[in-house]
């Protein structure tokens, strides 16, 4: 992965930024439980159905695309196993 610099940030964006991640410190685990709960009440069918859906989004013929969302979806139901047992 290429290394990159980043340039120093005004104080308006760094307050900006810094609202942003404590928004998400709160709002992130209730999406999280949120999703959770929609995954538990889904029959093992519409499961199976939205897995078919998500990787038949996958391109392998665009550039940039080795994979990564692949992966992240085996991981997505690894970690729902995890939960779920």
């Amino acid at each position: 992965m290429a290394h990159r610099t980043s340039l120093p940030l005004d104080p308006d964006a760094r307050e900006l930024g810094r609202r942003w991640l404590e928004n998400w410190r709160h709002v992130g685990p209730i999406l999280e439980a949120e999703r959770w709960e929609r995954l538990a009440s889904m029959t093992e069918r519409q499961r199976a159905d939205t897995a078919l859906d998500l990787l038949g989004l996958w391109q392998p013929d665009r550039p940039g695309d080795e994979g990564e969302a692949l992966v992240r979806v085996q991981q997505a139901f690894v970690r729902w196993r995890r939960h779920a047992a």
